[in-house]
């Protein structure tokens, strides 16, 4: 056994003597603080490790990790925050609120939990709540585009369009190369009937983002409501120049565009293409008789009107056309017949009983042709040519009864 010589034994123990039998009250707070930064480096790993798998969709173990970096750090607003976002995209909703409330508890200033605690409310739909957190989440990151959109989304919600406008408007100069605020004035616009302003915001959006066909599919139907048939027109042939396969949407709505530029030959071939890319569509039954009406093709517009009552026999409009087929044909009787049958399903249209007025003058009916020009009087009194027709016969019916 190996002795230690007696002088280094001495000197161990004046050492001992010297700085006492134990740790000092500094060597303490070293040792605590040492174990401190010690905690925070490993909840920090802890919560990192948590971020990914949460973000490749490994919810289970990220919760258990993220409530491991909780327990090791307690006061750390972002570890309730992730802990919150992984309840959320779990779907558990109101443990995803408190783990929020928690974070908000601890910093209040944190935009990102006053914006996912707005998603929660949205999924709620509670509009009022998710606004109130959007507004907040904003406020304090003015610059985060996110959160503007989802601010003026909840105003679209609570319908209160005007304020969505104003919030957004103002904020198009700070985000300049961002196309989703164009966008949503777009959406605002044709909310607020506004067609026109719409398609221009469309407009500027696509151009911020070419490729995006969405944009530019929404681009068309802003055209088209504004009446812009001829640009709409052009964006409908670049959509379908892009797409790989035709889509029956976009045929039917350049056969429209065409019809409404009184390319009338061009139309009629796209309406024909129609019936064979949807047969069972009413509406395009119902569109291709009206314009067989305009040009004066008489056998089509039979065709049509026999396939938009069989298709649709609850609206007025293949009666109609049928009506209109048989008084050219002469037969007026069948004509009356078909017309009476429009004119009792159109509570909201005027013109199937402005036709069957002209059909019963024509007939020499003037009584029941006067009724039915008061059934159109009272669907639209705004009306002109409503009001001269009603206020014609009412004058010869006059006439007629002096004489």
């Amino acid at each position: 056994m190996h002795v230690r010589p007696l002088p280094i034994i001495l000197c161990l123990a004046a050492l001992s003597l010297l700085y006492g039998c134990g740790p000092t009250q500094t060597g303490l707070k070293a040792r605590a603080e040492a174990r401190q930064r010690l905690d925070a480096y490993s909840a920090q790993f802890t919560y990192d490790q948590a971020r990914q798998e949460f973000e490749s969709g490994q919810f289970d173990r990220a919760l258990r990790d993220i409530e491991l970096a909780i327990r090791q750090e307690p006061e750390v607003a972002a570890f309730d925050l992730l802990k919150g976002r992984i309840h959320l995209e779990a779907g558990d909703l109101e443990e995803a609120v408190e783990a929020l409330a928690g974070a908000l508890e601890k910093d209040s200033q944190l935009a990102e939990a006053h914006y996912y605690t707005g998603i929660v409310h949205q999924r709620w739909s509670d509009d009022e709540q998710a606004y109130e957190q959007y507004r907040q989440a904003y406020e304090l990151e003015h610059g985060n585009v996110q959160y503007l959109l989802a601010t003026a989304e909840a105003l679209i919600a609570l319908e209160r369009l005007e304020d969505a406008r104003t919030l957004v408007q103002p904020e198009l100069a700070y985000f300049e190369h961002d196309p989703a605020l164009r966008h949503l004035l777009g959406q605002i616009a044709l909310l607020a009937d506004d067609p026109k302003t719409a398609a221009r915001y469309y407009e500027e959006a696509r151009l911020l983002d070419p490729d995006n066909m969405m944009l530019l599919e929404e681009l068309a139907w802003a055209r088209y409501d504004a009446g812009q048939y001829g640009r709409c027109l052009e964006t409908v042939r670049l959509l379908r120049e892009r797409l790989e396969e035709p889509r029956t949407d976009l045929v039917h709505l350049e056969a429209r565009c065409l019809a409404m530029l009184d390319r009338t030959a061009e139309a009629h071939n796209r309406f024909m293409t129609l019936t064979k890319l949807a047969p069972d569509d009413e509406t395009v039954w119902i569109e291709f008789g009206t314009l067989a009406w305009r040009l004066g093709d008489h056998r089509r517009m039979a065709q049509c009107s026999v396939r938009a009552i069989d298709l649709a026999p609850g609206r007025f409009e293949g009666y109609m056309l049928k009506g209109l087929y048989e008084r050219q044909r002469g037969r007026r009787a069948e004509a009356l017949r078909s017309m009476k049958q429009a004119a009792a399903r159109a509570e909201h249209d005027v013109l199937p009983h402005l036709l069957l007025g002209r059909l019963l003058e024509e007939a020499g009916e003037l009584r029941a042709a006067f009724d039915a020009y008061s059934a159109a009087l009272q669907i639209d009194p705004a009306s002109a040519e409503v009001q001269a027709l009603h206020r014609q016969l009412k004058e010869r019916l006059r006439v007629a009864t002096a004489e």
